[in-house]
């Protein structure tokens, strides 16, 4: 009896996902265990977000791929910007995506950035409710020693099904409401950068011409969102991040990275958190373009 309850905790030992049915984000990040039970659901479509190669390598069973043309574009200088919904709308339907169906998105390789973009983008078309993430992607599920394949799936998509998109654009925010609300205590903007890049010392790196961050915005970096596994880490220690950086409860949270790709996560767990919430999209890019009416400061400054 003993050495086998010591094979069993060794065991559980092993099994390194978290339990992730936490509060609010029960609404968009889903487990393994909510995965193995619905990977074979008619209506569930599973988007790999990746590139061609680790899917081709090995992904979760019924997954198919998408990568970031399919769901960005490039705008003069900015890009990972929102795509054309014509666009957008074929390149899910490609993928069997229609109006019934339960989108669920997977981190395909060792990064979690692109998959929460994919989240934004679906947010602001008006699918979100239909939309979820799995918590840990393909590297946590294989962390976990789970099932892949190479098999690439049949897709489905019923005609009679189409999408229907409905715009939320009040999601998404331009430099001038950034500059006119970034020092209102109610506002909270956080730059999803690392701290070099939200203090301005990027070192050689950084390539901005007035490095540092936006007046009154905090930082929370993308990164520190997840574990090495990409597992999201607790509630309590989310909900602190941003606590910290000033933001209350009901208070509206602006999020901003370089390009519009990390503040997406920094957006979503807000969102998750149960903050009002908004995306700076042109982000520090756009802003270090920008004349001195759009001020920069440097340093851990705050509010």
């Amino acid at each position: 009896m003993k050495v086998r309850s010591i094979l069993f905790v060794l065991a559980l030992a092993l099994f390194v996902t978290p339990a992730f049915a936490q509060k609010g984000f029960k609404k968009i990040i889903v487990d393994q265990d909510w995965m193995q039970k619905h990977i074979d659901d008619e209506n569930v479509v599973i988007l790999h977000v990746g590139d061609t190669t680790k899917y081709a390598e090995g992904h979760i069973k019924n997954s198919r791929y998408i990568n970031a043309p399919h769901f960005t574009r490039v705008v003069g200088d900015l890009y990972w910007e929102l795509p054309e919904a014509e666009v957008l709308n074929k390149n899910l339907r490609d993928r069997g995506v229609d109006k019934k169906s339960k989108i669920v998105l997977v981190h395909g390789g060792n990064g979690h950035a692109a998959t929460f973009r994919l989240y934004f983008t679906l947010d602001y078309f008006g699918l979100s409710k239909n939309v979820v993430i799995l918590d840990g992607g393909l590297k946590g599920w294989k962390a976990n020693n789970l099932a892949v394949t190479t098999e690439v799936p049949e897709v489905k998509a019923k005609a009679e099904n189409q999408l229907i998109f409905r715009s939320n654009t009040s999601i998404k925010v331009d430099k001038d409401y950034v500059n006119a609300n970034s020092l209102k205590d109610e506002i909270n903007v956080i730059d999803a950068r690392r701290a070099a890049y939200y203090e301005g010392n990027g070192g050689s790196h950084d390539s901005y011409t007035r490095s540092g961050h936006i007046p009154g915005a905090e930082n929370i970096c993308w990164l520190d969102i997840v574990d090495e596994n990409l597992f999201m880490k607790d509630f309590d220690t989310l909900k602190a991040y941003y606590e910290e950086a000033g933001a209350e409860k009901k208070e509206e949270v602006v999020a901003y990275c370089h390009v519009g790709l990390r503040a997406s996560v920094i957006y979503t767990v807000a969102k998750g958190l149960g903050y009002k919430v908004r995306l700076y999209d042109g982000s520090y890019n756009e802003w270090d373009t920008l004349s001195e009416e759009y001020p920069t400061k440097k340093g851990k400054e705050s509010k």
